[in-house]
């Protein structure tokens, strides 16, 4: 397992093509992107931030990611188009205790960006550092009406293995199944 600063040095920032040939970059959060995560956050439409575990419009919660940025426990990965945020992907994960082998992905795209392939390329960037850093396998929690992302998740590989039957209460308060899906890393792809 590489050390992580190392994979963050020899990784990012990363240019990347989407789908329409749109050129994105890739690179970790840093700390003078408080308010360009925030703008990027309050710009996507509800419906979309309905099943985040937090409000990510809420400024404080913001500054809070922020200020207690540490990429040995998260590591939030940005997309860029000409230096505003246009998607979000964090692996969530622990280096010592009985989860050290585990991950788990969280991930957000500028709905104008999902047909051109964002989410994907995002997704395969999180593998790809999980892999790096001896994980052996990604989790992704995800509210049944948020199907395209169940079928995006599912096309990388991801397995449903547990649906827990009124888990989620949105941020209207509405109560959901959660759906659980795993991507084992040490299983050969196809």
């Amino acid at each position: 397992m590489e050390k992580l600063s190392e994979v963050i040095v020899t990784k990012y920032p990363r240019a990347i093509q989407l789908g329409d040939g749109t050129q994105v970059t890739l690179r970790p959060l840093m700390k003078d992107d408080e308010q360009s995560l925030l703008a990027y956050f309050q710009q996507l439409p509800p419906e979309d931030r309905l099943c985040l575990k937090v409000d990510v419009t809420d400024p404080d919660v913001i500054k809070g990611w922020i200020l207690d940025l540490n990429y040995d426990k998260i590591l939030p990965i940005i997309a860029t188009d000409n230096g505003r945020v246009i998607g979000d992907a964090t692996l969530h994960f622990s280096p010592i205790g009985w989860n050290r082998h585990e991950g788990e992905i969280r991930l957000t795209t500028d709905p104008q960006y999902r047909v051109k392939g964002l989410g994907t390329l995002l997704i395969e960037d999180i593998i790809d550092l999980g892999r790096e850093l001896g994980l052996e396998q990604i989790s992704a929690e995800i509210p049944p009406m948020l199907d395209k992302a169940f079928y995006l998740f599912e096309k990388m590989g991801f397995q449903e293995v547990a649906v827990l039957k009124g888990f989620v209460r949105d941020l209207e308060g509405t109560e959901s199944d959660l759906v659980l899906m795993i991507k084992f890393l040490n299983e050969e792809p196809g």
